[in-house]
């Protein structure tokens, strides 16, 4: 595999890279197995080891327990897998690890082999999941990509004002401070307004193409916790009109089955008479 291997022990120094950097922590008390967590990813507060990022990205796993630990890539049923190994990493060092390659890449402490994770190398943009489950009929939903340097968490559609509120999480991961966003129209189209915590920006363009409206946001503060879009048409304008078209629908089958219904019934009467 195309992966490139930094087999590097530092001190807990700040390092640079031209691609964004993530660090996942190893705190103290991860030698005893009851520990409440092992890893803790500062990307996303995730503590189960695993961690998505893209590719050429790096990840910095930090040693911050009283003992050695390895980070070796495989798993503890199987053994190393021979792609990266840090060697035992001790307390206040650091092992650095470049990604080239698409793939999922799981990895363990040899020394404490309890200890386990997993990271995913994904292409192109991150996405974030059904946005639009929170209103409408709940089926109508959008798995919006988008490129960033930190994380979108969540997304909230408010159909008075046509507007997607966007909460922000983790920290910034680079010096680039400027969000693109993906939008079917069908989500949110005619973005009329942008705003960061509240307050109204002018910091951005949008263009459009094949249905989509590929929106950027330059210079986001790096601690930003909101982003909030409006637009001229939302999802529920679309979500009401299939509403209406299935209430429409059923009212004309009741009537239809109520005119057989008679039909028969008259049927029966005159065969009576």
């Amino acid at each position: 595999m195309a992966i490139v291997t930094t087999l590097i022990i530092l001190s807990l120094s700040s390092t640079g890279f031209a691609e964004s950097v993530y660090d996942i922590n190893i705190p103290s008390g991860s030698a005893d197995p009851t520990a409440p967590f092992h890893w803790q990813s500062e990307k996303d507060g995730d503590t189960s080891g695993f961690i998505e990022i893209l590719v050429n990205d790096v990840i910095q796993w930090k040693n911050g327990d009283t003992v050695a630990h390895t980070v070796t890539s495989g798993t503890p049923q199987r053994g190393p897998d021979g792609i990266f190994d840090s060697a035992k990493i001790g307390p206040g060092q650091l092992f650095i690890q470049s990604f080239a390659e698409i793939g999922e890449f799981p990895y363990y402490c040899t020394i404490h082999p309890w200890r386990a994770g997993l990271v995913s190398v994904v292409s192109g943009n991150s996405v974030l999941p059904k946005v639009g489950s929170d209103i409408g009929d709940g089926l109508t939903t959008f798995d919006l990509e988008y490129k960033f340097n930190r994380l979108l968490k969540a997304a909230s559609v408010d159909k008075n004002s046509k507007s997607i509120l966007f909460e922000l999480q983790g920290k910034t991961m680079s010096g680039d401070n400027t969000l693109t966003m993906l939008l079917p129209s069908e989500l949110i189209s005619g973005i009329s307004s942008v705003s960061i915590d509240g307050a109204m920006t002018e910091n951005f363009t949008q263009e459009f193409e094949d249905e989509i409206t590929v929106l950027t946001i330059n210079e986001i503060p790096p601690f930003a916790k909101s982003i909030s879009l409006t637009g001229t048409t939302i999802i529920p304008e679309f979500a009401d009109l299939v509403l209406v078209v299935l209430i429409i629908s059923i009212i004309m089958i009741v009537l239809f089955t109520r005119k057989q219904n008679n039909s028969v019934k008259k049927i029966i009467y005159s065969r009576n008479i």
